[in-house]
């Protein structure tokens, strides 16, 4: 984090406070719902995943709203929604309400996403960003791994504790974030010839995005790569349930669940540093071989706990490379007025994550166990295809960046 502005190290460390915060409550949450509403999975199920969903497709419009408004006051009033929604969940009775403010807290989260990456790319230099974007998704990935392990022991005092804990972190860092804000904001780098734009409104944008064929492209690849790695816990333990037995899935997710944090941790900052704009597309194409040699790795593993290790760790080095380029190659072609809300049509690549637990239980349940990994790397070289023609249209034009291309 050295040489950065210090408030983008404040972004930084609040992104790390707020990711503890929900890794404090959000692994549980199945939990919670089922004792506290006596609900069955399928019914817990469909409230977690409607509350995803909204929270995914309304990014899409927080990304407009990133460029319109002030990005320090949407930063400010999204975490503050963030901590009143989990201060609410414990007082709510009814499942209905618990999609609502579930909901709320998705969007809430994806707003502040969004914003703070439209914040990098306006207060730090092109080659400073992928480094930002990068320690982002490590300190992301800490955070993760801390928060769980705290949620284990708060709840064993009490199932409501963690949803304080997780409201109070995000109230803390409101105070502090609203302190740092008013005292320092850095000015936003200036963009080489850029004359004086207008922000576009809602329509406007829509027809900008819309006929940007690059962003089409760029997101339709990154929803199929979140296919391939946006739920992959998931898809191994609904594969070694398939073709084992629970001890031995338990045991397996449990040992990948640790290298894959310990590796993310380890060498995202590491790898990160030799990407840069003209060898983005060198990089998708490592990354999406990792991708396919993890996933032939684990359609060969069978019983081998040393195969799954060793799958994982390939399969890891694809993710710590795939996921800072994605941001690259949207801040690549975005203009600085829209960053926001190219970014939240980059969001909608979510519901690739989303589809997947459906996707991969269909083929497990009718056809043979190693047809979901044949599938998966089918997923992970399209999504290579779509970036390609997304970033051979890049080289051939200049970033859109009035709003009289919107027809």
């Amino acid at each position: 984090m050295k040489g950065f502005p210090p408030l983008i190290n404040t972004l930084l460390v609040s992104s790390l406070v707020l990711t503890i915060g929900r890794g404090v409550t959000l692994p549980f949450i199945t939990i919670y719902l089922t004792e506290h509403f006596h609900l069955l999975p399928k019914s817990v199920g469909i409230i977690l995943g409607i509350s995803l969903t909204i929270g995914i497709i309304s990014s899409f419009y927080g990304g407009y709203l990133v460029d319109r408004f002030n990005k320090n006051i949407l930063i400010l009033f999204s975490i503050l929604l963030f901590s009143l929604s989990f201060f609410a969940i414990p007082w709510l009775s009814r499942p209905e309400g618990v999609v609502a403010v579930l909901a709320i807290l998705h969007t809430a989260y994806a707003v502040l996403s969004i914003a703070i990456k439209a914040c990098f790319a306006s207060w730090l230099p092109v080659t400073k960003r992928i480094k930002a974007f990068s320690i982002n998704y490590t300190l992301v990935n800490v955070g993760w791994a801390i928060g769980s392990s705290l949620g284990v022991m708060v709840a064993g005092y009490s199932p409501l504790l963690p949803f304080h804990l997780s409201g109070g972190l995000a109230l803390l860092t409101v105070a502090v974030l609203s302190f740092r804000l008013r005292k320092q904001t850095p000015s936003p780098i200036a963009e080489p010839n850029a004359a004086p734009i207008t922000v576009p409104n809602f329509r406007q944008t829509l027809g900008i995005l819309r006929n940007d064929r690059r962003l089409i492209y760029f997101t339709i690849g990154s929803a199929l790569g979140a296919v391939v790695f946006g739920q992959f816990t998931g898809y191994l333990s609904q594969y070694l349930i398939t073709v084992s037995d629970a001890e031995f899935a338990y045991k397996i997710i449990g040992v990948v669940m640790i290298v894959n944090a310990s590796i993310v941790i380890a060498l995202q900052y590491l790898l990160s540093r030799g990407m840069r704009q003209d060898n983005m597309l060198r990089w998708l194409i490592l990354g999406t071989l990792f991708f396919v040699l993890g996933l032939i790795g684990f359609l060969l593993a069978g019983q081998s706990v040393w195969l799954w290790i060793v799958a994982m760790a390939i399969f890891t080095l694809g993710e710590i490379i795939v996921i800072p380029v994605e941001y690259m190659f949207i801040d690549f072609i975005a203009p600085a007025h829209l960053k926001g809300s190219y970014y939240g049509v980059q969001s909608l690549s979510n519901l690739g994550g989303a589809i997947n637990p459906v996707m991969c239980g269909f083929l497990l349940s009718y056809t043979p166990p190693p047809v979901m990994f044949l599938v998966l790397i089918a997923a992970a070289l399209f999504s290579l295809w779509f970036f390609f023609l997304g970033h051979r249209l890049a080289g051939q034009h200049r970033p859109l960046c009035s709003p009289n291309n919107a027809k």
